[in-house]
């Protein structure tokens, strides 16, 4: 009786073992089943050949491309060769081309590589890969770039290449890093520009500034100019207002002409050094100190004119300036 009532206990276990197996390996096909349907889903896949599409929303156009050929994944990842087509947002277009490319539609997320270019009114940024945020309206971009930027205000025109480059659209800053180098032309070209080399460079397009940080390199005119940072104000360039300002370790190099036809090294050594455009002056602050010829000048203010011998010293203990009667 008791064997009985052992292999009774015994039998039910093995039975309840089995129903929770079923249940278990029920729910784990059921699960598989459903991944296999997801999966399935993720693969659904639309192409195209020499495709020339256009989406809107709300009546509004959103989305342009025309290309070689078009993979559409899911309704919403695209995938093209060869694009070239429009990014309408609501305060610009922005044109773009590239050899391949894909767009998460949903995301508003474009990525491009390969001879791309990005443009709208303003700018026109050439690179080997760059990315587009539409929701949070920002760019990046690195491999080769190559940017034209023209200011709103004084309608300078701005290149700069670098290796890498970001953008905010919303504060209309554009931040360059990785060897950058660039030129200012103004838009009158008679009024010459500026050249100038960095590790950053920053476009402040609403203020219409220039930031360069990291081994600063500035050639105006006859101006070489090396230091740790500095601004230049695209406005000022007419105003009795700064132009330009380099600040740590500022060191000036200009080849003076002389009345006799030959020429005199100036170099200049400050802390701080303020570009006046329109009254054609530097005036160099923070332990300033002037070599000229023989000479070595000293003061606590010394102001300099482009290709003029005389130097200005101003708060020192005895103010003088200095013009050679003979050439050395």
């Amino acid at each position: 009786m008791h064997n009985k009532k052992s292999l009774a206990t015994i039998f039910i276990f093995i039975l309840l073992s089995c129903w929770v197996m079923y249940i278990s390996l029920s729910a784990d096909t059921r699960k598989l089943n459903n991944e296999v349907v997801a999966e399935a889903k993720m693969e659904e896949i639309s192409e195209f050949d020499e495709v020339h599409y256009f989406r809107s929303t709300a009546k509004k156009p959103d989305f342009e491309l025309t290309s070689q050929s078009l993979e559409i994944i899911n309704q919403n990842l695209m995938k093209f060769i060869e694009p070239q087509g429009v990014l309408f947002q609501a305060d610009r277009s922005l044109k773009y081309s590239a050899k391949r490319g894909n767009m998460n539609q949903k995301k508003q997320f474009l990525t491009l590589s390969g001879d791309v270019s990005l443009k709208d009114k303003l700018s026109d940024y050439k690179s080997e890969k760059l990315t587009y945020d539409g929701q949070k309206k920002l760019m990046h971009a690195s491999g080769g770039i190559n940017s034209e930027i023209i200011d709103e205000k004084t309608r300078d025109i701005i290149k700069i290449s670098s290796e890498y480059m970001s953008s905010d659209l919303n504060s209309e800053i554009a931040v360059f890093t990785g060897d950058v180098k660039g030129q200012i032309q103004r838009r009158r070209r008679y009024e010459g520009g500026v050249k100038f080399q960095s590790e950053l460079m920053a476009f402040n397009s609403p203020k219409s500034q220039i930031s360069l940080d990291n081994y600063v390199e500035i050639r105006r005119n006859n101006y070489y100019l090396t230091a740790g940072r500095a601004e230049i104000f695209l406005e000022n360039f007419n105003k009795k207002l700064k132009y330009y300002t380099l600040y740590d370790d500022v060191k000036l190099e200009e080849r003076i002409n002389l009345p006799s036809g030959k020429s005199q090294l100036r170099r200049a050594f400050a802390e701080k050094l303020e570009a006046r455009q329109r009254e054609g002056k530097v005036i160099l602050t923070g332990a300033p100190r002037v070599e000229q010829g023989k000479d070595i000048i000293k003061g606590y203010q010394i102001t300099l004119k482009e290709n003029v011998e005389l130097v200005e010293v101003d708060d020192a203990k005895s103010s003088f300036s200095i013009k050679r009667k003979k050439d050395d």
